[in-house]
Order: C-alpha cells, then structure tokens, then sequence
C-alpha cells in the first residue's frame, strides 16, 4: 500500500483527502462532545446553586415574616396581660394565635408560655401540661434568655415539644425590671420546610438537605430517616464551609445563610448526563460512520477527476515527446485542469514558431548586448572629456582637470561596475548628474539641468544607460552653434501602474519633420545614432512594442524625448 501512495498520485490525494475528512469528523466529535458535555455539566451545576440559593431565600424569607409576628405579639396588650397573670378570657389569646397562624401560608404552631404557673396557650394539640420544670433551659429559650430579641433553634428529631418541629423561635416576654415572665414560641413544622423545598425545586429529582451548625440534618427530601445529628458530614458538608464554595467532591451544591446559621445542599443529578450522553455518543457513532462512507466516496471522486485528466495529459507529452505535435486535449472543464490542457494544447501548437524563433531572440539579445557595451565606451562623451582635460592642462587648470577626472572616474565606474542590465531609477539619474557636471566643465554656467521624478519611481528598475545617450544627445546636438542658456528637464511618472514614461526636454536648436523622422527610423549609420538605435532596442528587449522612444520637436523650440520603459520592481 505504501509503494502504491509513492508512486500513484491517485491514492496519494485519495488517501490524504480521507484523512483529513476522517480526522475532521474525529475532532470534530469530540470536541462538539466535549463541549457539550461541559455546557451541559455547567449548566446543571449553576441549576442545582439556583436551587438551593432559591430554597435558602424561601427559608430566610419565612423566618423572617415569623421574627417580625413575634415582635408584634411582644407589645400586644393580652399577650402583656398573659404574661403578668393577670384575669382575662384566655380564649381571646387563642383567637389571635390562631389568626396570626392562619395568615401565613407555610403553618406554623405559634405558643404563649407563662413562667408563673407554666400555662401555655398554643395552637398546637401537643400543650405544655407535660414538661417539667426545667423546660426554660432548652436550646431555644435558653438562647432567648440571653437577648432582647428572638432567638432561633434548629433541631433534628429532637425537638422538645413536637417530634415534627424543626426550626424553632423564641422571644423572652419581660416585665418591670427585666424579668422573664413567659416566652413566644413559633415552632416551624418539617412539613413547612419540605412545602418551601418543593416550592423551590427544579425538574431534577435530587436530594435537598437543610443542614445546622452542628452538622445535624433537619430536612433531608428522602425521609425522616436520612435525618439526625453528625448526618451532614456523610454528604460533604464541613463545620469550615467558607460561604464562596458552591459545590464540594460529593457532588452538591451550597447556599449558606449566615444569618439563620443552616446550610441549603442540593444534589447534582450525576446519573442525568449519562442518561443524556448515551443516546448522544450513539447518534454521533452513526453520524460519524456515515460522513466515513461519504468522505470515502468523495475523495474517490475528487482523486480521479484529477488523475485521470493527468494521466491523459502524460500520454500526449509522451507523443509529443516522439515528435507528433499534432496532438491536442481539447478539455472542455472550466477549473485548473482544463487551463492546463488549453495551455497544452496552446504550446504544442506555438513550439515550431518559438523553435524558430529561438535563434533569432539569442542573435537579437547577442545584438543588444554588444551595443550596449559600446555605448558605455561612447566615444563621442570619452573625446570630448578628454579633449576638456586636454586644454585644461595647456591652461595649467590642475584643479578642473582633478574634477573632471573624478567625475570621469564616478561615471565610468557606475557603467562598469554594475553586472545587471537592470539598475534603479536613481542609480540611473546619478550617471545622468555625473555626465552633466562633466559637460558643466565645458558649458559653464549656460548649461542646466532640472529632475522632477516621483520618489516613489526611485526603487523601480529599468534599463541600465537609457536616459544618459538622450541627454548626451540634447546637449552636443540640440545647442551645438547657440550661445543660449542650455536647459534640459528631465520629468517622469508611472502609467497604468505599468509603464514609466521619461520625458526629456531641451530649450536647443530643436529639429524640421524630416530631421526628426529620420532620426526615429533608428538606423545606425556607422559610430552615429549608435546611443538612440542601443536605447530604442533594449526598451523593447525588456519591455513590450509599446515601449521605446517618441518625440516631437520644432526648429528654434526644442525638443521633447518621450522613452515609455517596462517598470520593474526587482530584476529575477
């Protein structure tokens, strides 16, 4: 199989494209899974904090509605009278406690206890006839003893008066002097709390404990039985529970109320996402076999509709290869492939015309080289340099001639020391300033010469000894016999994001229609025209038809050199 992948670019796409779907499809899975899964877990977690959050709220909201009735029965005249011992209608109280019980929706009993005679009126069938004496040193009221206001007890299945009691509340009734003379009594019922938790719950069947500070579990939503002291820590629950833990290793959420001093815990349904990842991973093993047989048969697809093609393409290079170009492919698809065969077929129908061709283009290249290492050597600018240094010595002028030659020098060595044809529009206008502060040597002050290129032109790359034989040209044709001011400007932009176009302008002699055509034929004759011919040449050699020199020109006005170059950012 792995001799087959190397050597058949067939099984080579087909086994990678399969891969990669297979792969996808896998990661794919498991990550939509494990996202899922962990949404979901997430979600049950903050739903079950909900829930007991919700069910503490419900808890504190009660005991709080319970605090505040004992607060007003604290000041109400017959409970004051009760309590003194004074005579008085005892079922007058009753009514009130009843009604007060009955204006709560989450019952409660609620009881007067007087010391004296340890009377008790109370809406509980359970009365107060069978505790002894030392009744006030129960939790509860020991508690309410040692403050103004209500105290609470949280009990298991030990509770003093009732075995269903729960949350218990108390305040101490006082007299003249800060003497307890009885207590109010509200006993919250284990019914009342699993109304609350019921109330608050969620559509998770899950266990919620209501937990006190002595670890003692006085609700438990599975049975009385579950509940009782030192119970709590079986569930994860710790006496050191900071208030911030919202869940623990046993799987249960928190909601603590500082206030009341109990622990809300729900349970977080572990065996629910189960239940829903089952049929889950399932669905997905289906899915995932099916998007194999798809990807199977895809990739068998996508694998021949691009081999077959080249195999075709292979056959016919092999006939090419024997000499038939006849041959053609003639692809009627759209995509890469049937560019492919197009071009193919383009280039068999092109090879004897560029087969050609091809010693033309060297002898043509042969041509160009050679005249453009003549024109580096022009004898027209090398005679008249020296021919300056020349009568530059006769006068003695050490100085100019020293110039001259350093600017001989700096010209000759940017032309020579540069291998590529190709140079930066900058390196060019540097020869050009050279070659003209020679000249200035000769011309003096009548001789100027001004460069307006865009900057962004500098870095471009064009032909190396292009813009120099058109300046050398307007300075020793276009003000030979004139004693005016010779002024050239050089000016160039970028067309079409394409094309530089050079302008070079003189204020000489300027040329007749006839002069001018003749010199556009660009034909050399001998060692003249030899720059323009060389110029006109290589701009086409680099460039297209469209490039190379224009101009136009009128006797007594000047000329004006158009030379359209190829713009290259980097010569290959």
């Amino acid at each position: 199989m792995q001799k087959k992948i190397n050597e058949s670019y067939f099984y080579r796409i087909f086994t990678s494209m399969f891969a990669v779907c297979l792969v996808s499809v896998l990661i794919m899975g498991f990550v939509t899974g494990g996202v899922f899964y962990g949404l979901y877990e997430t979600n049950l977690k903050e739903s079950c904090q909900a829930t007991a959050e919700r069910i503490c709220t419900s808890v504190e909201n009660v005991v709080w509605s319970y605090e505040e009735m004992l607060l007003e029965l604290d000041s109400d005249e017959a409970v004051r009278s009760f309590m003194k011992g004074e005579q008085q209608d005892t079922n007058v109280l009753m009514q009130e406690l009843y009604m007060l019980r009955n204006s709560f929706v989450e019952k409660a009993t609620i009881s007067a206890i007087r010391l004296q005679d340890r009377q008790c009126i109370s809406t509980s069938k359970y009365m107060m006839a069978d505790l002894n004496g030392e009744f006030p040193n129960w939790g509860v009221f020991r508690k309410a003893n040692m403050t103004e206001g209500t105290a609470l007890y949280a009990v298991a299945r030990d509770a003093l008066l009732s075995p269903e009691d729960r949350i218990c509340m108390a305040k101490a009734c006082r007299g003249e002097g800060g003497t307890v003379q009885g207590y109010l009594l509200v006993e919250i019922p284990r019914s009342t709390l699993e109304l609350l938790v019921a109330e608050g719950s969620d559509q998770y069947n899950t266990s919620t404990l209501i937990v006190n500070k002595s670890a003692s579990v006085i609700y438990h939503s599975g049975g009385i039985a579950l509940e009782g002291l030192g119970k709590a820590e079986a569930y994860g629950y710790s006496r050191k529970l900071e208030a911030g833990e919202q869940n623990t290793g046993h799987n249960f959420a928190f909601s603590k109320s500082e206030v009341l001093g109990l622990t809300i815990m729900q349970e977080i349904p572990s065996g629910t996402l189960s239940i829903i990842m089952t049929p889950l991973l399932l669905a997905m093993a289906v899915g995932v076999l099916v998007i194999v047989l798809l990807a199977f048969l895809y990739s068998r697809r996508l694998a021949k509709s691009v081999c077959d093609p080249i195999e075709e393409i292979i056959e016919s290079m092999g006939t090419v290869e024997e000499g038939d170009l006849s041959v053609r492919l003639n692809f009627e698809r759209e995509d890469e492939i049937g560019q492919l065969g197009r071009a193919f077929d383009s280039m068999t129908g092109r090879v004897e015309e560029l087969m050609e061709r091809v010693e033309e283009e060297k002898h043509s290249l042969w041509v160009a080289e050679t005249r453009s290492l003549s024109l580096q050597m022009n004898p027209h600018f090398l005679y008249n340099t020296l021919d300056l240094i020349k009568w530059n010595a006769k006068l003695g002028k050490n100085e100019e001639i020293v110039n001259i030659a350093v600017l001989l020098g700096r010209v000759l060595r940017r032309v020579m020391n540069t291998k590529s044809d190709l140079v930066e529009v900058s390196y060019e206008l540097e020869i050009v300033h050279s070659f003209v502060e020679i000249q200035k040597k000769h011309y003096g002050d009548r001789l100027a010469m001004s460069v307006d290129v865009e900057e962004e032109l500098m870095g471009l790359y064009i032909p190396k000894l292009v813009i120099q034989p058109i300046v050398e040209n307007a300075i020793v044709h276009g003000f030979s016999g004139t004693a005016e001011t010779c002024q050239i400007r050089i000016s160039g932009k970028l067309r079409e994001n394409t094309y530089l176009v050079f302008e070079i302008e003189d204020n000489g002699i300027g040329m007749t229609e006839r002069e001018l055509s003749h010199i556009l034929e660009f034909r050399q004759e001998g060692m003249h025209h030899i720059g323009l011919n060389n110029v006109q040449r290589r701009a086409r050699l680099f460039g297209d038809e469209s490039c190379g020199i224009a101009a136009r020109s009128r006797p007594g006005q000047g000329t004006t050199v158009t030379l359209v170059l190829k713009a290259v950012e980097k010569p290959a």
